[in-house]
């Protein structure tokens, strides 16, 4: 029986990879919160070992995975936590466990979104946008046009903020902490994708985020929408990943898909990816053990579904 660590156990992206394993699968649970663990159970996942570990940044992490590792003589390690990310990426061979993970440079850039949004500079999925401490230059980049300001390293919708003009935006927040961005009215689409420990993308399903909880997608729909897909296939060729990844886009004023933010970890929304037929968690492990991926497994259908949000 292969035995994995879930981080973050309590949070959607948590919840879900608990959910979602293989049966076959021993499932073992960490989170800095304690209060995690009755989320689980609310989940109806009950019986699992959990234990609380302090936050990434923490200097006593690091030994406390090692001890679960030890205890529950954990194989692989699922993250879920983005702050947890970084720290798992720096090092991931002194973990003495398989972490499931972006190499520490892809970590890096989709962490940072200057660094992601400079990545892709020049494609044309990406949005206008300017780091500066330059009211000036904000204004020359927009003109009389809305400016969407985002934390570049930040989470869910914490700091985002919209205004209607460059005028309009406080001095105060004008620093290279954030990050000016084009608005973008359209559309918003999450994409769940894997790739293999080769960093091959194996499959994407783009679905609509038609309504969010707090910056988790509880009601979408999937849809083969080609235009969507290609641009997945052209982050997926210049960025390297491994495992479950989610990548989002809106579109523009002109109808065109514009990248948002990526996540290379398993997404709050994965569960409507799922219902539409494909488990990226299963592809995976049959992956890790060697075995052949039929192609049912890959294939999914357009559908609407609804989840709860804990």
């Amino acid at each position: 029986m292969m035995i994995v660590l879930v981080t973050g156990s309590g949070g959607p992206a948590g919840l879900n990879a608990l959910r979602f394993l293989p049966e076959y699968i021993k499932r073992v649970a960490c989170d800095s919160d304690p209060d995690a663990a009755q989320r689980m159970k609310q989940k109806g996942l009950e019986g699992i070992p959990f234990y609380t570990v302090p936050k990434a940044n923490d200097p006593g992490f690091r030994d406390a995975i090692l001890s679960i590792i030890e205890k529950e003589s954990v194989e692989f390690i699922i993250p879920t936590v983005d702050e947890e990310l970084v720290v798992f990426s720096q090092n991931p061979e002194n973990f003495g466990a398989k972490i499931i993970i972006s190499p520490k440079e892809t970590i890096s850039a989709c962490n940072d979104k200057m660094l992601l949004y400079e990545t892709f500079r020049d494609a044309v999925f990406c949005p206008r946008f300017v780091v500066t401490d330059k009211r000036s230059d904000i204004e020359n980049a927009f003109k009389n046009s809305s400016v969407f300001m985002k934390p570049r390293i930040g989470r869910g919708s914490r700091g985002v903020c919209l205004f209607n003009t460059p005028e309009e935006i406080p001095d105060n927040v004008i620093t290279k902490d954030n990050i000016f961005c084009e608005y973008l009215p359209g559309r918003e689409y999450t994409i769940d994708a894997l790739c293999s420990p080769e960093h091959e993308l194996i499959v994407a399903i783009p679905r609509i985020r038609m309504n969010t909880d707090r910056g988790i997608s509880v009601h979408g729909k999937t849809e083969k929408n080609q235009a969507i897909l290609e641009c997945v296939y052209d982050v997926c060729n210049t960025l390297k990943f491994i495992g479950p990844i989610n990548i989002q886009f809106k579109y523009d004023s002109e109808g065109l898909p514009k990248l948002v933010e990526i996540n290379p970890r398993i997404s709050g929304g994965y569960p409507i990816t799922v219902a539409s037929g494909v488990n990226t968690l299963e592809i995976l492990f049959d992956m890790l053990q060697g075995n052949p991926i039929p192609k049912e497994k890959l294939e999914w259908e357009e559908k609407e579904s609804r989840q709860e949000r804990i």
